[in-house]
């Protein structure tokens, strides 16, 4: 095979995909072994052999590119290392060209309707996007005479882009140039939310079929481990992607809304089939009723997930009754502040939501204990260490968290566990950290959608 940084890159995101099973079946057979004394099967070792070999393969081919590329590196032991040093090798070949078409295409894909989210014509531009991104991403030497005419600016692409980051400073002629070739290229009902403003870019972000998968996973805690072996065999034959392959359950909790927000007892429980479903399965949504802010007008967005307290992704067992109190408001773009408690899901999935900001508090209080937080905000950058009650983030400012970190603090604090988990664009539902660890990204232009908190004590 060809040693390319593209070849790399394929060979990364297949490992990353097979990693996190062979994790959690390790450690269940770790538990069965220290219980029972029963070793585990000749086929689990193999696999792990086999990791073991496909990852000393890929740090070996990733060194000897660095090597002819120049490009220093360090001890490689880790995954989030090796993934470190092949995105490095590839942000080091990849030629400004490349790297300037790839971005323009990304401010494309990231054109958002404000009022109709799948408004066909916009899915047009973005679908011809797509393709030339895969074949600028795929191309080895010299790039296309599409990604050419997309950077010199001729391009259909290149049209709607300058029309709508620049159409309120272009002269008449100028407009009707540009409008002359979008129309041709994708029609005339393009045209009218182009002039009338309807057409944002939120966010600059990679497609989400050419991003590898999530990095960072960690392997379950050991309460996993009591879990039934059909949970097992449903944990290890999970398809590749969360998000498709479970119907999700949400709820939306009967806490959610603005703080002042009126709470009715006992509401209506209303039972929702979602009318555009994105695969062949059944989705449903359960929405306690509540009344909405009178401050806060309802956003015409369909879909919308709140509160998934009973998800099956959840890799550490929460048992009902044990987890701490709390009390987490997030605020989430074109949403605004919702409060959720522990083990709720607080945020949105597959909708493009954002997560600007986050506060937690431990309600009701617990004496000696207590917590502190940090997050990664865009165009920020790490923030510090927060104690709980302050906000992490920014209301209003249009900067999405990347990533955060909780961690337990006081005297009694050695005595609980804190989890959490986060879903992420492009990453989906990530795995459990705890006690401090990162969770999410850095520097990789990806939004957090959602977070799940919970506080456990500790096992005697």
């Amino acid at each position: 095979m060809e040693l390319t940084h593209q070849n790399l890159l394929k060979q990364l995101a297949s490992l990353s995909e097979n990693f996190p099973n062979l994790g959690i079946r390790l450690s269940l057979a770790a538990r069965e072994l220290q219980n029972t004394g029963t070793p585990p099967s000749e086929n689990l070792i193999e696999e792990l052999r086999a990791y073991s070999r496909n990852f000393a393969d890929l740090k070996d081919q990733g060194l000897t590119l660095a090597k002819s590329s120049q490009i220093p590196t360090g001890a490689i032991s880790s995954f989030p290392e090796l993934e470190n040093l092949i995105k490095t090798v590839t942000s080091k070949i990849e030629s400004p060209t490349h790297q300037q078409a790839l971005h323009i295409l990304n401010q494309i894909l990231a054109i958002a309707h404000q009022e109709q989210p799948e408004f066909p014509p916009l899915q047009t531009v973005k679908a011809q996007a797509k393709e030339l991104y895969q074949l600028i991403s795929n191309s080895q030497t010299k790039l296309p005479a599409e990604a050419e005419a997309l950077i010199e600016g001729t391009h259909p692409l290149s049209a709607v882009l300058k029309l709508i980051q620049q159409g309120q400073y272009l002269d008449d002629d100028q407009w009707l140039n540009l409008e002359e070739k979008v129309t041709n290229a994708f029609g005339k009902k393009l045209i009218a939310p182009i002039s009338r403003r309807k057409l944002t870019i939120s966010e600059t972000s990679l497609p989400e079929n050419f991003s590898p998968k999530a990095s960072g996973i960690k392997l379950p805690a050991l309460e996993e481990l009591d879990k039934s072996q059909q949970s097992v065999s449903q944990a290890t034959d999970q398809p590749k992607s969360n998000i498709e392959s479970l119907p999700p359950l949400i709820v939306v909790p009967s806490g959610g809304g603005e703080p002042n927000q009126k709470i009715i007892d006992d509401p209506d429980v209303m039972i929702l089939e979602d009318p555009t479903p994105p695969a062949p399965v059944d989705e449903i949504i359960i929405v306690p009723g509540f009344e909405p802010p009178k401050k806060s007008p309802p956003t015409n967005r369909p879909n919308i997930m709140f509160g998934d307290s009973t998800s099956s992704r959840n890799l550490v067992n929460q048992t009902p009754g044990v987890s701490v109190g709390l009390k987490v408001l997030v605020h989430i773009q074109n949403v605004g502040d919702r409060i959720f408690a522990a083990q709720e899901y607080a945020g949105t999935r597959g909708q493009g939501f954002r997560v600007e900001a986050f506060q937690i508090n431990i309600e009701p209080p617990i004496p000696g204990l207590n917590l502190e937080y940090m997050g990664n905000i865009s165009g920020v950058g790490d923030t510090p260490w927060l104690e709980a009650g302050k906000l992490v983030g920014e209301r209003g400012r249009v900067r999405r968290l990347e990533g955060f970190a909780i961690r337990l603090t006081g005297p009694t604090g050695t005595n609980y566990d804190v989890f959490y988990t986060a879903h992420v664009q492009n990453r989906g539902d990530l795995p459990v950290y705890s006690n401090g660890a990162y969770c999410g990204t850095r520097n990789q232009s990806l939004r957090v959608e959602g977070i799940k908190v919970w506080i456990q004590p500790k096992s005697k």
